[in-house]
């Protein structure tokens, strides 16, 4: 393909970026020269140049800057120097119209603060006879600031402006540096509140009233054990009463342990989170995305209560529990607990909605039993949810540690650890839910978390939206191969595409000797093969390769990801064609770097049909209405007791065990500021035998038969006929995997076009024409 090969036509070729050494050299010059004129001429009234460095030029640098601009006359030099270093370093991005706003306000407030110190403690040098602000800071002190805000409104305003200027010019990002402090403030005052906790609790001592619970809160599973002195003394008590009452976490033979409370995990900031430049791509800042904000959490005392009522409420039905551990998370809590010898967990299975009801929850979901572990966990949303910012991954150490060719950020598991997925060992997603659980919002995070990780040269992007309106804003994206599809007929001739793109790569392997599309980055630097999955090999053997000498090898073939968000609409319009493509794409394209996301609302088996179901087996269910979308997405029930807004069950690639998350959460606003950020690397380089190809595949030969036919079916129908011999609506819905009323209407013309007889009860219609000649 030429958009791959041709170094014209590149279709990840962003904005150049270059040093820019002759202006540096110039500024610096400038910078040098009015320095030492300012330093030769101390006393601004004279323009003698006999004995000067400078000569005149420096004299009437020198003269001029201290009569306008007073002792502020140095940070001429300072910005000139400061620019040269920008031009020199490849750092002129960093100069935005913000910064340069910035460095102007702070020469303004500089001369007229030196005039107000003047005017404060009356020193006036005699080398400087427009005083310390030169003219124009006297002039703004004592015309403009002075009469309207006095002395001390004038100074508390300058003092201000200057120093937040300072500050935008020399921080990279203010937002983000004061986010940190106030950061470092809030953990200094929670771990002061924690404290005094812990010492107010020591000290207290209340009469126990029948089973109580001893509470502790802690970050690990590592406790230290109890002393033998409070071990027999919890026996004693434990003789009067119901043992399996008064056992709660962990409880042993000897009595009764404390109930462990496992806090959430604080996220881990990494030192340098994301890349600012790769060659000539610039990155968008972290500073685009809204920091995550801190919401009080319920304390140890609530999830107490929380334990007991639900020892209480299982306790009503005939459950006698344990109380195990508790798992804090931003959304959900996990309490943990041990059924009595003899208690079956389906008989705790059937109660999630009369705990719900107990507990006054929007939903409860049971884990029966917890995987690895001899328990039970009822997972119960928080009173007080804290939602998850994706800044939060981003600048989290599980991102920049995730080693992940296309990473993925998920969100937060229930402890509250981050979650990052790598999409070329799923190497296929299917994303569904019921409308409004999050989906849309999930993709978005999916993209934008891409969009900090992989430039044009390494990731392309085809979008499909038949919705039309959620991911328009994406098409100015320099990562796009061509605009985003949102016409149903042309979504097969962009699968299409991928297919034959997925066989040039093959062809290009073959020609190299390599499997996979990280062996041919490791020929190319020079290195050996990279060993490939047995998945891969699989895929490369199933496709047939024709060894093509003639095909040219590009430096670079992009990893490309398909994102279709809404794959019902597709299904009604070309149900064969797209089941199809996805499933060849698939089962083979994962070693060429081909990636599908794929995204329903609608998850029916007649959307989520079995071939589609089969090739994709890593998947997240979004909030559903019944058991039997959640069995049809995850072979399971659970999605049907998620809480919506962002909860999910994810099945990670090659495991059955699903893990819910609490998907991170990314707004339209922050999208649309990364987007325009984008642009600066040029616009998008869209792929234009691809684009006409999809335009073809709109105007083809089907659609022609299907206006002559009065629908688009009716040739396959008769392709059905010619394989079968037998004409029936039955098998039509079968093999065209239509409906009824469909089938019918299409028999109905093709017995008008006298092809077939008319119905003949429970036989197979009369086929009346040679269907080889039609």
């Amino acid at each position: 393909m030429k958009f791959l090969s041709e170094k014209k036509q590149l279709s990840c070729s962003p904005r150049q970026v270059r040093s820019k050494p002759f202006q540096a050299l110039c500024l610096t010059a400038l910078g040098l020269l009015v320095l030492v004129a300012l330093w030769d001429f101390p006393n601004a009234q004279s323009t003698d140049a006999a004995t000067q460095l400078v000569g005149r030029f420096g004299a009437y640098v020198a003269v001029w800057a201290y009569s306008l601009l007073g002792r502020a006359a140095w940070l001429i030099p300072v910005s000139c120097f400061w620019l040269a270093y920008a031009y020199l370093f490849r750092r002129l991005h960093l100069l935005g119209w913000r910064k340069l706003i910035a460095l102007g306000l702070v020469i303004v407030s500089s001369v007229a603060w030196l005039s107000w110190f003047e005017a404060i403690f009356m020193m006036t040098p005699a080398a400087l006879p427009k005083g310390l602000g030169g003219y124009f800071g006297k002039s703004l002190y004592e015309q403009l600031l002075l009469p309207f805000l006095g002395p001390f409104g004038s100074g508390l305003l300058l003092t201000l402006l200057l120093g937040v200027n300072i500050s935008i010019v020399l921080l990279r990002n203010v937002n983000a540096t004061v986010d940190r402090w106030l950061e470092k403030l809030s953990q200094w005052r929670q771990k002061c509140k924690k404290k005094r906790t812990a010492e107010r609790s020591a000290f207290k001592k209340e009469p126990p009233i029948g089973p109580s619970l001893a509470i502790t809160s802690v970050e690990s599973k590592d406790e230290a054990p109890e002393s033998l002195g409070e071990l027999l003394q919890a026996q004693r008590d434990a003789d009067t009463l119901d043992p399996l009452a008064t056992l709660p976490a962990h409880a042993t033979n000897a009595g009764a342990t404390p109930l462990k409370i496992i806090e959430e995990t604080p996220v881990e900031k990494a030192a340098f989170p994301v890349p600012e430049i790769k060659g000539d791509y610039q990155f968008p800042s972290l500073g685009l995305l809204r920091a995550p904000s801190k919401i009080a959490q319920a304390d140890a005392d609530d999830h107490a209560q929380r334990a007991e009522m639900l020892q209480r409420i299982l306790g009503d039905f005939g459950i006698k529990v344990k109380l195990g551990e508790v798992h804090t998370g931003p959304v959900i809590t996990r309490y943990d607990v041990l059924p009595a010898p003899g208690i079956r967990v389906e008989k705790i299975l059937n109660l999630d909605r009369n705990i719900a009801m107990g507990l006054k929850a929007k939903a409860v979901r049971i884990l029966a039993p917890v995987p690895g572990k001899g328990c039970v966990g009822i997972e119960v949303p928080n009173s007080h949810p804290m939602p998850v910012c994706i800044r939060e991954i981003l600048e989290s150490t599980a991102w920049v540690n995730a080693n992940a060719k296309i990473p993925l950020t998920l969100g937060k598991e229930v402890s509250g650890r981050p979650l990052v997925a790598d999409l070329t060992r799923m190497p296929h997603l299917l994303i569904a839910g019921a409308t409004g659980s999050g989906k849309t919002v999930c993709i978005n995070a999916m993209i934008t978390s891409l969009l900090y990780h992989a430039s044009t040269e390494e990731l392309r992007f085809v979008m499909v939206d038949p919705k039309i309106v959620e991911m328009q804003v994406y098409n100015d994206l320099p990562h796009m191969l061509i605009p985003v599809v949102t016409d149903p007929k042309k979504v097969p001739g962009a699968l299409k595409w991928l297919i034959n793109e997925m066989e040039r790569r093959y062809q290009i392997f073959a020609k190299l000797g390599v499997r996979n599309i990280s062996g041919f980055y490791e020929r190319q630097q020079g290195k050996g093969d990279t060993a490939s999955s047995l998945e891969e090999r699989a895929a490369a053997a199933m496709v047939s390769v024709p060894r093509n000498d003639s095909i040219e090898i590009p430096k670079k073939l992009p990893y490309i990801v398909c994102i279709i968000d809404e794959l019902a609409d597709l299904m009604m319009v070309a149900p064969a064609d797209i089941e199809a493509c996805i499933a060849r794409l698939a089962q083979l394209a994962r070693a060429a770097g081909i990636h599908l996301i794929v995204a329903t609302q609608r998850p029916s088996v007649n959307i989520i049909t079995g071939v589609i179901k089969a090739n994709l087996t890593s998947r997240i269910a979004f909030k559903v209405a019944s058991k039997v979308d959640s069995r049809t997405i995850l072979d399971g029930g659970g999605a049907d007791h998620l809480i919506g807004r962002g909860d999910m069950l994810f099945i990670p690639p090659g495991m059955t065990q699903v893990i819910r998350i609490q998907g991170a959460f990314v707004s339209d606003d922050e999208i649309n500021r990364i987007v325009e950020f984008l642009k600066r690397n040029g616009p998008p380089q869209y792929a234009e035998e691809m684009q006409r190809q999809i335009d073809a595949s709109e105007t083809g030969t089907v659609d022609e038969e299907a206006d002559e036919w009065e629908d688009a079916l009716i040739p396959q129908a008769i392709e059905v006929l010619r394989a079968s011999k037998r004409a029936s609506t039955s098998l039509l819905q079968r093999r065209l995997k239509i409906g009824y009323n469909r089938a019918a209407r299409i028999m109905e013309i093709l017995e008008q076009e006298q092809i077939v007889g008319p119905d003949n009860g429970q036989q197979p219609r009369e086929i009346l024409k040679d269907i080889n000649t039609l």
